[in-house]
């Protein structure tokens, strides 16, 4: 489970400093494939670099259209899979894949839709899913878990933070959703950045944003709610 930390917005938290360093220090990177395959989840890529070195990681992309790492869940932090540790595993990045896919899955049917939060930001409704296992952006790449959460759509989906996806109507106006995205990402060092996905029919697609179109600096007033 996710440790909270500072809180970033109503109902979203982040792992403290301390927990991740705790959990990176008791992490065995000799573990075998059967041991770390329950463990692996993807990784969307974040919208700043990493201030260290992170080695050879494995990356594939995926649809919608997103190059995705790998971890290895720790809790509140992830060890990244490289190249080196998937050769001394004996496996290929399709079945890292797949099982990464199969835990997000399994991760998914484990959360209550009592805890997917309703909230509003200028009158706009939208359903918020933090997990608490560090999935919720991975829910981009498995669409068929989506409807049990957020119901079947259409939607139109943010994934700001790695554990924080957010539903809104499929007839809001994109350039307030993306400038929604650009809000709630400053406020996680670790932000993401993907753009806007639609999900409908069992599927999501990345939706085009015009960023001409993008409305300039709001008002306080229009603070979440």
């Amino acid at each position: 489970m996710m440790i909270p930390g500072p809180p970033l917005g109503p109902e979203m938290v982040t792992a403290s400093p301390e927990a991740v360093l705790a959990a990176l220090e008791q992490f065995d990177p000799d573990l075998s494939w059967q041991a770390a395959r329950p463990t692996v989840i993807p990784m969307l890529p974040r919208r700043r670099p990493y201030p260290f070195p992170v080695g050879d990681r494995v990356t594939v992309t995926l649809p919608p259209g997103i190059d995705v790492g790998f971890g290895l869940d720790l809790g509140p932090a992830v060890a990244f899979v490289g190249g080196r540790q998937l050769a001394g595993w004996g496996v290929d990045r399709a079945a890292l894949v797949a099982a990464a896919l199969d835990n997000v899955r399994r991760l998914a049917q484990g959360i209550r839709p009592s805890l997917v939060v309703r909230s509003t930001v200028d009158d706009v409704p939208m359903r918020i899913v933090q997990t608490g296992k560090g999935i919720a952006s991975a829910l981009l790449l498995a669409p068929d878990a989506l409807p049990s959460l957020i119901g079947i759509g259409p939607h139109l989906l943010l994934a700001p933070m790695r554990d924080v996806l957010i539903a809104l109507p499929s007839d809001v106006d994109p350039a307030f959703a993306a400038w929604l995205a650009v809000e709630l990402a400053a406020m996680d060092p670790n932000c993401l950045h993907h753009g806007l996905f639609r999900h409908e029919g069992g599927r999501v697609i990345r939706e085009p944003v015009d960023r001409d179109a993008l409305p300039g600096q709001r008002s306080e007033a229009n603070a979440m709610h």
